[in-house]
């Protein structure tokens, strides 16, 4: 998900407080009697198992329950990350389906600018970091999400040509939200230099999902309203609790 910023006044900053939060989520883990970490899910609130993905469903895996304004997830012990499908497939096996399919996604690896926000495949292994995503391999099973909003497709196409539209963007974790009547951004749209309140030169993955259906659907995906919207945020939204009717939380 996170990507060090290049300003290095900040490295050493980040680094101190993700040592200590690497301590802490070692302390403070629940163990069951053979040691191992206690991990129990409601099967109501998330369903269990996918068999396909859709154009426009959210994949993540959550963050560090430690991390400051974070929401809860059982099983956040990562740095977490957050994509959006953009072409989807069927299968009964994940890693297939998830090798078969398409996603956008702002990722950390230390790339050239043009690759930090990419389209790829789900699940591809390569030598250079710019075309590989192992991020939701099969290490993950069990922690990993698909998140499903009941939107219109003509809805799903516009996040996904939104985010399309930020390509050669760069990630960082300094990025921040940004919403529509705000007096800045706004001047921008104006003078040209911003194509849309929305706009933005940097980002990390969960605010650029976060932002992109905030901007085509007026749906804020943020429980807690943070300054940050991590990806166990993304998982805690309401907008994807599951109903009779549709499923919108699934664990895999």
């Amino acid at each position: 998900m996170i990507q060090l910023t290049r300003n290095s006044d900040y490295n050493g900053i980040f680094l101190t407080i993700l040592v200590s939060v690497i301590i802490l989520t070692a302390c403070s883990s629940p163990k069951n009697d053979s040691g191992k970490s206690k991990v129990t899910y409601n099967a109501l609130w998330a369903a269990e198992g996918i068999a396909d993905l859709k154009k426009g469903d959210i994949l993540v895996k959550p963050n560090l329950n430690v991390l400051p304004g974070t929401a809860y997830v059982e099983g956040g012990w990562g740095y977490g990350h957050a994509a959006i499908v953009t072409a989807g497939f069927t299968h009964s096996d994940p890693d297939s389906l998830l090798a078969n399919s398409w996603i956008f996604e702002s990722h950390a690896r230390d790339v050239a600018q043009y690759h930090q926000l990419r389209e790829i495949q789900g699940y591809v292994l390569h030598d250079q970091p710019a075309f590989r995503n192992d991020t939701f391999g099969p290490r993950y099973k069990g922690n990993r999400y698909r998140l499903r909003l009941n939107i219109p497709e003509s809805q799903i196409d516009s996040i996904i040509s939104f985010m399309r539209s930020q390509k050669g963007a760069m990630s960082s974790w300094n990025s921040m939200k940004r919403f529509p009547g705000m007096t800045e951004i706004e001047n921008m749209v104006v003078q040209g230099t911003k194509e849309n309140w929305a706009d933005n030169t940097h980002w990390y993955c969960s605010l650029l999902v976060w932002q992109a259906i905030l901007y085509v659907t007026g749906i804020d995906l943020d429980p807690n309203g943070g300054y940050f919207v991590y990806p166990s945020d993304l998982i805690s939204s309401p907008y994807f609790d599951n109903t009779a009717e549709f499923v919108g939380r699934a664990r895999f």
